[in-house]
């Protein structure tokens, strides 16, 4: 019975993370412009644009996500507070990365789970990879040197991861966007 919940947690998990995922692939990809100059600069005003449109969902997303796996993942309240206070410290590891140069996928979910949790809690794995998936779905979208639409995503993320766990926390510390420290990859 608890493998079926399971499975059923993580399909739909899945679900909403493709779900979110179209969300974020809509709207033009090419442009009718000509010239390639043109067309480079059109077509990645409109990426950064799809994905700034997009930041109310993601954030939603993240929050879903995060609070999924807090609120049907755990059994137990001791657990979820800790798991809380875990996906919470991850946050700010989201936030410390929109410093600089923006992550790629493998990068991003590594630094959530050195940041946070055990790599051995299942829960915190699933956490880990809903929000690294949200963010891979994005990633490709995102155009070398748009800093700005980087740390966007990246703070929308985080701030979903926040919204979610703000009930649980136990001691919450007050969120500083740590935008101007730099993290190098």
């Amino acid at each position: 019975m608890t493998n079926k919940i399971n499975y059923l947690f993580q399909a739909g998990l899945t679900c909403l993370i493709l779900s979110l995922t179209a969300c974020g692939t809509t709207g033009s990809s090419a442009s009718s412009t000509t010239g390639t100059a043109a067309a480079t600069s059109s077509l990645g005003a409109t990426t950064s644009a799809v994905i700034e449109a997009a930041l109310p969902l993601i954030r939603t997303g993240a929050s879903v996500a995060t609070g999924a796996v807090l609120d049907f993942a755990v059994k137990q309240s001791s657990t979820r507070t800790r798991l809380a206070n875990e996906m919470y410290a991850a946050a700010n590891a989201v936030y410390s990365l929109s410093g600089g140069a923006f992550p790629a996928p493998a990068q991003f979910q590594s630094s959530i789970l050195t940041f946070g949790g055990s790599q051995t809690d299942a829960s915190y794995a699933q956490f880990s990879t809903a929000i690294a998936g949200l963010y891979a779905s994005y990633y490709p979208k995102l155009i070398t040197g748009d800093t700005k639409t980087a740390t966007d995503l990246l703070n929308a993320i985080a701030g979903g991861i926040e919204d979610a766990t703000k009930s649980y926390v136990t001691t919450p510390v007050a969120t500083t966007n740590l935008a101007a420290t730099t993290v190098s990859f």
